[in-house]
């Protein structure tokens, strides 16, 4: 009889025990940081000295991403189709969390501002110039490739409600970026990284995985702020200020 109870007490411990197992012992996460591809700005001057064939140059090439309270506005893409093979991250259901990192270059600030970033939905190219006349498919003010394919609204202003870049028919031309803003980020003080993250940002490259063709990366713009923000660009002399993207997800 006691044998018999002792046989029970395990048995009923082992089964109480074996789903801790079974979800630890598959649920395993890791993480990979990758640098950016492709980061531009696009810089918006004062009226007084914005002319018109400024709005063809390119600003590519630059130590320095931009945005502003007159409008300046920065891109960053990070291509991500390569890692997603080799680490056979398959299932969108594998990513877990991403976080955008970037280091801001500013001196100081006297209020904290706001960097909001939306999906691009129109392809883009990083320039090789540094505010100079752009060279073909370069992005500008006035094209996302110029002179093959200008902005809906310049410098990529075109947005429509419920088009957040969720589905394949978001990418169909008609809107330049999302609606929707999948994440924001107080910037507070220099010289330090900011992240942005979120249930938004994550399901951006959870999409991407599934439909690599559109991952035309986000857009950074200032909301509502008064001074001009810099952050380190992919060109900047110091890797370490340079933008990072951190994937954490699911092993096979």
């Amino acid at each position: 009889m006691i044998k018999n109870t002792i046989k029970f007490q395990v048995w009923f411990v082992c089964l109480i025990l074996l789903p801790t197992y079974v979800l630890t012992g598959t649920e395993k996460t890791a993480e990979i940081t990758l640098n950016a591809t492709q980061d531009t700005s696009i810089i918006i001057q004062p009226k007084s000295q914005m002319k018109n064939q400024s709005k063809n140059y390119s600003a590519g090439g630059n130590p320095s991403l931009v945005c502003s309270n007159i409008g300046s506005v920065f891109f960053v893409a990070f291509d991500t189709f390569n890692t997603f093979e080799e680490l056979q991250i398959l299932n969108p259901k594998q990513i877990v969390s991403v976080e955008i990192s970037l280091y801001c270059l500013n001196s100081a600030f006297k209020t904290p501002q706001q960097i909001i970033v939306r999906r691009v939905l129109l392809p883009w190219k990083e320039g090789k110039q540094k505010f100079t006349l752009a060279e073909k498919n370069d992005l500008t003010f006035n094209s996302c490739l110029h002179q093959n394919l200008t902005w809906n609204t310049p410098p990529a202003q075109a947005m429509l409600k419920g088009i957040n870049g969720d589905r394949p028919s978001d990418y169909n031309g008609s809107e330049d970026v999302s609606h929707r803003v999948d994440a924001v980020s107080k910037i507070e003080g220099p010289k330090q990284r900011y992240v942005w993250k979120g249930n938004f940002v994550t399901s951006a490259f959870q999409f991407w995985l599934a439909n690599p063709d559109y991952n035309y990366g986000h857009l950074f713009a200032l909301r509502d702020g008064s001074e001009t923000v810099k952050f380190a660009s992919r060109e900047h002399p110091n890797p370490e200020f340079r933008p990072t993207l951190t994937i954490f997800y699911k092993k096979n």
